[in-house]
């Protein structure tokens, strides 16, 4: 078994853009309490907090301009970590590379687990224990691990992930968002949701950087703090891509462990419906069924006679949509 010491890392750059009016620049998906009274990056600092009480460290990845929020959701929960601050957004792979400069630093062998801060995963122990699973197999192969989830039905908002085998096993492809009719073949080939974590240790990843995405390493490498806080400016000079595009797609030592425990990105308001905690006092309906209702305190919503509808209130805005449409938003946001 690996020694190096655990590093959780939540990336907070998702902007959540078909949760729109919820989700905005200035409060994005990940710090809205979209499932319950905590926040979804709250709950992402729930779910990783104990495995770092014997040792280790919590990172955390954001923006300059969520500082605040960052720093006032971590004190809510009682929770301290190191928190990396762009100076603006270049996509995941900078943020990874950014993560990994600084365990490398301190660890090369640490273990370093990336997340995402704004996924729904009710069964944090049986998270924690995947997350072990992996770190354990990535220390000791020289790997990085993935967590590829078991889909429940076929779908077009997640990328898949082709293993060689079943169980834990090195991963054959990457595929991109599919169409519906070859997302159920996907799956009936043994494919699995790509849930975008990953694991592997600071020297594995360092590695695949400098081999796979040299501009990215060498910008964002000398950019970082070692006392945390705002990463320099020649983290801005990074090219803007994804780390499943810059690394996890071209490089030999990928693996990927099977998930079976529920999982969502709650990426559009129809994966939110799935898994809301129910209505609240602020609607009334009548004869309506299946709608997903979300309203400020002191604003009541009233429903009558339909049925999978998305009601989103806001203070200056209001979404009303068939949950059928809900990834259709961002298109909404975005047409000219």
């Amino acid at each position: 078994m690996s020694e190096g010491q655990l590093y959780p890392v939540i990336l907070c750059g998702g902007a959540g853009t078909r949760l729109w009016p919820a989700s905005r620049p200035d409060r994005p998906k990940p710090f809205l309490d979209l499932t319950g009274p905590l926040s979804l990056f709250q709950l992402a600092v729930r779910r990783v907090k104990p495995l770092v009480e014997g040792g280790g460290l919590l990172l955390v990845v954001g923006a300059e301009a969520h500082a605040d929020l960052i720093a006032e959701q971590l004190a809510a929960l009682g929770a301290e970590a190191t928190v990396l601050l762009e100076p603006e957004g270049r996509d995941s792979a900078a943020a990874v590379a950014a993560a990994t400069a600084w365990v490398e630093a301190r660890d090369p062998e640490g273990r370093v687990m990336i997340l995402a801060s704004d996924h729904h995963i009710p069964d944090e122990a049986g998270y924690r224990h995947a997350l072990i699973t992996a770190a354990d197999a990535a220390g000791d192969s020289g790997r990085i691990v993935t967590l590829g989830v078991a889909p429940t039905q076929p779908s077009s908002a997640y990328g898949y992930i082709r293993p060689e085998h079943a169980g834990l096993a090195p991963v054959q492809a990457f595929i991109e968002k599919p169409d519906p009719h070859r997302a159920a073949q996907l799956i009936l080939e043994g494919c699995l949701w790509n849930s975008g974590a990953f694991i592997a240790t600071a020297r594995t990843l360092r590695e695949e950087l400098d081999r796979h995405a040299p501009e990215i390493w060498a910008a964002v490498a000398g950019a970082v703090p070692s006392d945390g806080g705002l990463l320099g400016e020649g983290f801005s000079a990074a090219p803007r891509l994804s780390f499943d595009y810059a690394v996890m797609e071209k490089t030999g030592r990928a693996s990927v462990l099977p998930l079976t425990l529920a999982w969502s990105d709650l990426g559009a308001w129809d994966a939110v419906a799935t898994v809301s905690e129910g209505e609240g006092a602020s609607h009334l309906s009548l004869d309506s069924a299946g709608c997903l209702v979300r309203a400020p305190d002191g604003v009541t919503v009233a429903t009558l006679g339909v049925s999978g509808l998305a009601v989103i209130v806001e203070r200056d805005a209001v979404l009303v949509c068939d949950l059928s449409r809900a990834q259709d938003v961002k298109r909404l946001l975005t047409r000219e």
